[in-house]
């Protein structure tokens, strides 16, 4: 299996010192960009420093599950900064807890760790058919309901 290496958006580039060498947007624990304080990056976009060296460079899989959280953190501090107040939530990416189910045709993984990153203290990964089955499910499910509105359910 042959898989490209992810880049960020070239257009950032153009902003000095708001990108890395992979034109990712370095953040702070707050998903503010390091350079600009009403500048946030989250998910695919955000910078994540990977904590190991290797022959090949690697990066670190920047799936659903962390983006999403990513989003809530940058969200409540872009609503703190607009009510004048100054940002405070924040969240390490490599603390954010891991939540994911990878699809590989008819068969996958469900993995669910207390860290994205290693250390950690607890991790389980579950091999099987029935994730490909769950991923199928919750995609339904998921676009049922935007399509009827109800974004509020879980």
């Amino acid at each position: 299996m042959i898989v490209p290496p992810f880049r960020g958006q070239d257009f950032l580039v153009r902003t000095p010192e708001l990108v890395d060498a992979g034109n990712y947007v370095k953040v702070r624990p707050t998903y503010q960009s390091e350079k600009w304080d009403d500048v946030y990056a989250v998910g695919i976009a955000a910078a994540v420093p990977v904590p190991w060296t290797t022959q090949v460079a690697t990066g670190i899989p920047k799936t659903g599950f962390p983006s999403e959280q990513q989003a809530h953190i940058a969200a409540e501090n872009i609503v703190a900064q607009v009510r004048g107040e100054e940002p405070t939530a924040a969240k390490e990416f490599a603390k954010i807890p891991a939540l994911c189910v990878m699809d590989a045709g008819n068969n996958g993984v469900a993995m669910v760790a207390d860290h994205m990153l290693p250390p950690r203290k607890a991790a389980v990964m579950v091999p099987g058919p029935q994730n490909h089955a769950f991923k199928i499910g919750f995609e339904k499910y998921s676009l049922a309901k935007m399509r009827a509105g109800r974004v509020k359910l879980p």
